[in-house]
C-alpha cells in the first residue's frame, strides 16, 4: 500500500542498547514484547481447520462457494462453483473473480467480469476497477468510477473506492475531493437517518470518513476530538452488530489502530480478522508490516512465504520481501523484487520508492534522485515515495539525509502524520530535542491519539524539567531532586575517558554529546523504544545516550550497576558511529564497545562460548548481526555481543589496531563488510571465518570444559566443599588454588579463596581473588570496597582510592561506600576528595530520609 496514511509502526530501533548489563534478565528483545507471535504467524494451505457451514449454506452451491471464497478457501471455493448450474450470472463472477484475483489468475478474473450481459451490474463495474488497478491499469479503472460516481452519486463504495484508487495512483486532489463526499456522511450516521445494514458498505464508510479526515486535516482541533471515536464506531457497528463474520471490518479496525501506534489493539484486530480469512493477501501483508516493522524478520518471511503459497506471482509478497531485506540493510538484495514488480507495473509508486531507497541506502545519490525523479513524472507532488527513502534512511541513523526526505514529505503532505511523526522521531534520536517538540507537538495536533507521539512528547516535557551539567564534550541530564549523585561524578568521569576513547578510534564527535540519566526504567525505555519497556540500562543513538539512574528505589529494575562501565561502552559507540557516518556494522560497533571496556572475559560468557565452538554453532559473519536483532534462542543475544567482542580482538591482536582503523574509514564511504574484509585484510569474509574459528578452537583449549577436565573439576570442587564444611581452612584453600589453575576463567575457585582467605584473616592472599572477581561485578560493590580496605589498611592509599571510588561508582547513593571513601581521603592527605565526601554525606543522608519519606506516601500521591 503506497497510499498516504497507510500503517506505519513506529517501534524504533535506532539505539545502540549496551550488553554490559544484562546478566540479571534474559536476552528479550524489546521490539518483539508485545506482538505474540500467533498474530503475525500465518497459515499455510495445509494448516487450514475444516470450514464449518450452516445446514442451508452447505446445500446450496453458490451459497457455499461465496462464503468459502470470502474465509479464503479460494480453489475450493472455484470447485465448488463449478457444481452451480443456474445461478445468477453477476453472483457467480463476482465469487469466481474474486478467487481466481486472490490466486494470482487477475486476467481469468477480468475476463470473468467482462461478460457484456452483466457489465452495468454496478457491483460488476466496481469489482472490474479495482482489479484494473491492482493490476497496474489505473487509468482504465479510474474511467469507470469517474461514470460510476455520477451515475450513483449517492454511492458509498464508489466514492471510496474512486479516492483510494486516485491516491494509489497518485492523484491526490482528485482522492480528496473524492473523499470529501464522507464529510455529508457523518451527521446522517450519527443521527440514524436511514438503516445501516450493509457490513461493506459501512466498512467503506468508515474507511472514506477517515480517509477525508486525514487529508482535511480533521482529527486536528477541538471541535473534531471525537471524530477518532464516530471512526472507531462505525467499524465496530460493521463487526459487532450487523454481521459478526465481517471480518474486512477488523483489518479497517486494525489498520485504524495501527497508524495510531496501537500496537496491541491493531495486532488484537487482525488475529480477529485472520480468523475469518487467514488467507486475505491484503491481511497478510498488514501482518507482514508489522512484523518488519518490529524487524521480526522471520514472521515477516513467514508471512511472504504464506503469500506466495496462495498466490505464487503476488506483487505484494515481493514488494514485502524487499521491506524485509531493506529493513535487515540488505539493499542489493532488495533489488531483485522489486524489478519483477516493476517489470509487470512500471507506474507502481510503492515499488518505485523503494527503489529510491535502495540507492539511497548504497549512499548513489543521483541514482536516488533519478529514480525520485521517475515518480515525480507520474506523481508531480508525490510524498510516498520520499517517505521511503526517509523511513529506510532514519532507520540506518543517517539522520541529515533523512531529514531532507522527511521535510519533502512535510511539505507535500501536511496533513500526514506519520512524516510528521518520522520527522520529530528523528530530531529526538538525533539530540535536537527543540525541533522534536516542535514537530511532534505538530503531529500530535494532527493525530491526538498516537501512542508513540504521546509517549516521546511526555518524554520530552520530562527532559524540558531535567537540570543540566555542562562540560567541554558532554551535556549531562538529570533529576535533580531524585538523583543528586550524578552531576557530581558524572561529568568527571566522562571527561576523563574523553581523551582515551576517541584517541583510540583517531575520531572526535562533531557535536557535545548528551547524557541523559532517567530516574526510572519506564522513562527510560520510552526514550529508547517508544514503549515502556526494554531489558537493560544503557542505548546510544550516537549523539544522545541515555541511562536509567543507578540507583535501587522503585521503578528500577536493575538496581545499582557500574554507570561509568555502561558509559564508557556507550561513549564508544557514539566514537565508531561518527568514525563511520554510522556506517558501520552492528557486530563491530557491538564488539567495540565490549572491547573498549578492558575487560577480561565475563564469567557467564565461558561456558556459553566454549558449547558455541564444541557444538560448530557460533554464528556465521553473515549471521551475526541478526543475533542482536532477531535472535531465536534466549542465548543468541549474549552470544553475539561475546562472538563481537572476539571477533574484535582477534582483528587487533592478528591485524593490529591500524587495520580496525582501516575498515571503519572503508564503512565510512558506505562499503559493505564483503568489499572490506579483502580490501583491509586481504581475506575473503569465508577465509577470515574459518580462521576465526581456529582461533577460537585455541582460545577455549586451556579453560578446563572438557569432559575429562570437567570430571576431575566436578570430583575437587565437591572435596574443597567438605574441607570447607570441615573448617579445614588451609587444606581447602590449598585445593581451591589448584581448582583455580584447572578452571581460570571460572568465578567459583575465586570467590572460595576470596571467602576462605578473608577468614583466615590473611587480607593480602584474598586480594587477588577479590580484584578478580571485581573486575566482572557489574551489579554489586561487595567486591570493590572490600578491596579498597585492603589496600588502605596495606597503606596503599592510591589504589585504595581507586577501589573506593569504583565502589561508590558502582552504587552512587550507598552511604557506607562515601564513608569509607572518605576514611581513605582522609588518610591520604586528599583534601579536594575529602572536601567533596564531606559535603555530599550530610545531602546523601537528607536525600535518604526523602526517599523512605516518598516511598511511603502512596503512588497516586507521591510525584
Amino acid at each position: 500500500m503506497t497510499k498516504i496514511g497507510r500503517c506505519k509502526v513506529f517501534v524504533l530501533a535506532m539505539f545502540i542498547v549496551a550488553g554490559s548489563v544484562k546478566t540479571r534478565a534474559v536476552a528479550q528483545d524489546f521490539r518483539h514484547s508485545t506482538i505474540p507471535n500467533k498474530w503475525i504467524e500465518p497459515m499455510l494451505p495445509e494448516d487450514l481447520p475444516k470450514l464449518e457451514l450452516p445446514d442451508y449454506i452447505q446445500k446450496n452451491p453458490l451459497s457455499k462457494a461465496r462464503a468459502e471464497s470470502f474465509a479464503g478457501r479460494y480453489k475450493l471455493s472455484l470447485k465448488t462453483l463449478g457444481k452451480v448450474k443456474n445461478g445468477p450470472p453477476a453472483q457467480i463472477a463476482m465469487i469466481k473473480a474474486a478467487s481466481l484475483s486472490a490466486i494470482g489468475q487477475r486476467d481469468e478474473a477480468l475476463v470473468a467480469l467482462g461478460d457484456e450481459n452483466i457489465a452495468n451490474d454496478p457491483r460488476i463495474e466496481l469489482a472490474r476497477a479495482r482489479l484494473l488497478s491492482s493490476i497496474g491499469r489505473s487509468d482504465d479503472a479510474l474511467t469507470i468510477l469517474r461514470q460510476f460516481v455520477i451515475d450513483h452519486p449517492d454511492s458509498i463504495p464508489g466514492h471510496y473506492y474512486l479516492g483510494d484508487v486516485c491516491e494509489l495512483a497518485g492523484k491526490h486532489d482528485e482522492a480528496k475531493t473524492a473523499f470529501d463526499f464522507f464529510e455529508g456522511q457523518i451527521d446522517p450516521w450519527l443521527g440514524k437517518a436511514r438503516p445501516y445494514n450493509d457490513a461493506e458498505e459501512v466498512t467503506l464508510l468508515g474507511r472514506g470518513v477517515d480517509r477525508w479526515a486525514i487529508m482535511n486535516g480533521k482529527y486536528k482541533g477541538a471541535e473534531h476530538r471525537g471524530l477518532n471515536q464516530v471512526v472507531l464506531s462505525i467499524f465496530t457497528k460493521a463487526y459487532d452488530s450487523i454481521d459478526h463474520a465481517y471480518w474486512p471490518a477488523h483489518m479497517a479496525a486494525a489498520e485504524f489502530f495501527l497508524r495510531h501506534d496501537d500496537i496491541q489493539k491493531g495486532m488484537t484486530e487482525i488475529g480477529l480478522a485472520a480468523l475469518g480469512n487467514p488467507h486475505s493477501i491484503e491481511l497478510l501483508n498488514l501482518q507482514g508490516e508489522v512484523a518488519i516493522s518490529s524487524f521480526n524478520f522471520d514472521a515477516g518471511d513467514a508471512v511472504i512465504q504464506a503469500m506466495q503459497e496462495i498466490n505464487p506471482n503476488a506483487s505484494e509478497a515481493q514488494l514485502l520481501l524487499a521491506r524485509n531485506l531493506l529493513r535487515q540493510q540488505q539493499p542489493r538484495e532488495a533489488e531483485a523484487p522489486l524489478r519483477l514488480v516493476l517489470q509487470k507495473t512500471p507506474k507502481n509508486l510503492e515499488a518505485l520508492g523503494l527503489w529510491a531507497a535502495c540507492h539511497a541506502l548504497r549512499l548513489e545519490d543521483q541514482e536516488t534522485k533519478d529514480a525520485l525523479a521517475e515518480v515525480e513524472k507520474i506523481d508531480p507532488q508525490n510524498a510516498t515515495a520520499y517517505f521511503e527513502v526517509a523511513d529506510q534512511l532514519s532507520a540506518m541513523r543517517q539522520y541529515p539525509r533523512a531529514e531532507a526526505m522527511y521535510l519533502v514529505c512535510k511539505q507535500r503532505a501536511p496533513f500526514w502524520t506519520q512524516a510528521w511523526n518520522g520527522l520529530g522521531l528523528l530530531y529526538t534520536q538525533s539530540g535536537d530535542e527543540k525541533k522534536a517538540e516542535e514537530t511532534l507537538t505538530a503531529a500530535h495536533e494532527l493525530d491526538p491519539y498516537n501512542y508513540a507521539t504521546t509517549n516521546y512528547l511526555k518524554l520530552l516535557e520530562q527532559l524540558d524539567r531535567f537540570a543540566q551539567k555542562e562540560t567541554e564534550h558532554f551535556v549531562v541530564y538529570y533529576d535533580a531532586r531524585l538523583d543528586p549523585m550524578i552531576p557530581v561524578y558524572f561529568p568527571e568521569y566522562l571527561e576523563s575517558i574523553y581523551a582515551s576513547v576517541c584517541g583510540d578510534y583517531k575520531t572526535e564527535p562533531p557535536v557535545k554529546t548528551f547524557i541523559e540519566v532517567f530516574p526510572r526504567h519506564d522513562e527510560f525505555s520510552v526514550r529508547t523504544s517508544g514503549s515502556p519497556w526494554i531489558g537493560t540500562v544503557g542505548a546510544s543513538t550516537g549523539r544522545v545516550i541515555a541511562l536509567v539512574a543507578p540507583r535501587s528505589s522503585p521503578g528500577n529494575q536493575f538496581g545499582s550497576y557500574n554507570w561509568a562501565q555502561v558509559l564508557r561502552h556507550e561513549f564508544t559507540h557514539t566514537v565508531t558511529l561518527a568514525a563511520t557516518d554510522n556506517r558501520i556494522a552492528h557486530w563491530m560497533t557491538e564488539g567495540l564497545a565490549v572491547y573498549e571496556e578492558h575487560m577480561p572475559l565475563r564469567w557467564e560468557w565461558v561456558p556459553m562460548l566454549y558449547s558455541a565452538v564444541k557444538t560448530h554453532q557460533l554464528f556465521t559473519m553473515e549471521n551475526l548481526t541478526w543475533g542482536f536483532v532477531r535472535p531465536k534462542r534466549p542465548v543468541d543475544r549474549q552470544l553475539a555481543y561475546a562472538e563481537s567482542y572476539w571477533i574484535c580482538s582477534y582483528i587487533e591482536e592478528t591485524y593490529g589496531h591500524d587495520a580496525i582503523l582501516k575498515m571503519l574509514a572503508e564503512f565510512r564511504t558506505g562499503k559493505q563488510q564483503e568489499e572490506v574484509f579483502p580490501q583491509i585484510l586481504g581475506t575473503s569474509i569465508a577465509d577470515f571465518q574459518q580462521r576465526f574459528f581456529d582461533w577460537t578452537d585455541k582460545q577455549v583449549a586451556g579453560w578446563g570444559y572438557d569432559a575429562q577436565t570437567s570430571k576431575k573439576y566436578v570430583d575437587m570442587v565437591k572435596q574443597g566443599e567438605k574441607l570447607i564444611a570441615s573448617r579445614k581452612y588451609t587444606e581447602a584453600a590449598n585445593l581451591w588454588e589448584q581448582i583455580a589453575k584447572l578452571r581460570p576463567v571460572d568465578s567459583l575457585p575465586q570467590r572460595r579463596l576470596a571467602g576462605l582467605y578473608n577468614t583466615m584473616n590473611k587480607a593480602e592472599d584474598a586480594l587477588p581473588h577479590l580484584v578478580a572477581l571485581d573486575k566482572l561485578e557489574l551489579f554489586n560493590n561487595i567486591y570493590a570496597k572490600r578491596v579498597a580496605r585492603i589496600y588502605r589498611d596495606l597503606g596503599k592509599m592510591s589504589e585504595a582510592g581507586e577501589y573506593g571510588l569504583k565502589a561508590v561508582y558502582i552504587d552512587p547513593y550507598d552511604l557506607s561506600a562515601h564513608e569509607l571513601l572518605k576514611q581513605i581521603y582522609e588518610k591520604a592527605g586528599n583534601s579536594a576528595g575529602l572536601e567533596r565526601e564531606n559535603h555530599i554525606i550530610p545531602e546523601l543522608v537528607e536525600w535518604q530520609a526523602m526517599m523512605k519519606k516518598q516511598q511511603e506516601i502512596p503512588s497516586d500521591q507521591a510525584n
